[in-house]
């Protein structure tokens, strides 16, 4: 039997307590203990989180992983357009102030106590494409109104530096490039809007540094960043998809769920040039929520299939570095 000396060319070094700074792939053995561990890479993976009150679809979301915020949408089946709002602890939803006007296909920005809600659908359109709505964690207020009222548009950033892009326009306006800024109180219009016009796609990062990726028409791969002024081309994800959730920042996203058209599950993280692939969402989901980073992600809600609205949440840990103890099994 070849020995792990002979291998690694040392020996297990017998220790009385874990080493301060280890590297991948150090094995000793703890004596005080009588444990024998090593420090390695630990893979990425979704994780069961507490269910939402409500099952939604095409809803807004917004907020951190330990403060998700979940407003609007559609559902659950057959009941259309919803004001609800859902705030998560890290554990459990709870139920927040509703909106002032029901909708979906909205987006949002911000934070669980100061938040942005904008865009979105229902019937008629007109009074409901353009509305913008303020949350402070307990009221939503009016704030002022999108130039280019759509529904399926996508948003990022703070409730007092957002940016939305993106969208569709029914009668004849169609899938949109357009790319408007959020001061607090009102949105402005940048002449120079993304270089693919869609809809149902997903966002991630700041004001200044935002991604748009996937959407609609046609399941799209395509990947571009902005400035604060400019849109350019990025990394095409590896799974064209609509409908999808994402998180994070510019050079640090994650891409979940979704539409290929069929349901998936599929994840993707972005370095700020390319996508690679990650652990899959433990339940298939599409028009679905999500908050947080690349490595402290949450996705909640959505439909599949059918539709039938979801309840489930799920969280994400990316892969790190750590601790494990060795067993021979």
């Amino acid at each position: 039997m070849t020995t792990f000396k002979e291998i690694r060319g040392q020996l297990i070094r017998s220790v009385s307590s874990d080493p301060a700074n280890p590297q991948v792939g150090e094995i000793w053995y703890n004596n005080t203990i009588g444990v024998l561990k090593g420090y390695t890479t630990i893979g990425a993976a979704w994780a069961s989180g507490g269910n939402m009150g409500t099952g939604l679809r095409a809803f807004g979301s917004t907020g951190t992983q330990t403060a998700g915020l979940g407003f609007g949408g559609y559902g659950p089946t057959g009941n259309g357009e919803r004001n609800l709002t859902e705030e998560y602890d890290g554990s459990s939803w709870s139920s927040g102030g509703t909106l002032g006007t029901a909708r979906f296909t909205l987006d949002g920005a911000g934070t669980q106590t100061a938040a942005l809600g904008f865009g979105g659908y229902s019937n008629p359109i007109a009074p409901k494409g353009p509305l913008t709505e303020e949350y402070n964690g307990s009221t939503w207020t009016s704030g002022g109104n999108l130039n280019t009222g759509r529904q399926g548009i996508r948003g990022t950033g703070l409730q007092t530096a957002a940016v939305g892009f993106g969208g569709y326009v029914p009668g004849g306006g169609g899938p949109q490039t357009a790319t408007e800024e959020y001061n607090g109180s009102a949105w402005t219009s940048n002449p120079t809007g993304l270089g693919t016009a869609r809809y149902t796609l997903a966002g991630a990062g700041t004001q200044t540094a935002a991604l748009a990726f996937g959407g609609n028409p046609g399941a799209l791969t395509a990947t571009e960043e902005y400035d604060g002024s400019t849109w350019t081309a990025g990394g095409a994800l590896n799974s064209g998809r609509f409908n999808l959730g994402g998180d994070g920042t510019q050079s640090a996203a994650l891409a979940f769920g979704g539409s290929t058209p069929g349901i998936t599950g599929s994840a993707e993280l972005y370095d700020g040039t390319s996508w690679t692939s990650t652990t899959s969402l433990s339940t298939a989901r599409t028009s679905l929520g999500g908050a947080g980073t690349q490595t402290a992600g949450l996705a909640f809600g959505g439909a599949n299939p059918g539709p039938t609205n979801l309840t489930a949440t799920e969280e994400f840990t990316g892969a790190f570095n750590g601790t494990v103890t060795l067993t021979t099994s």
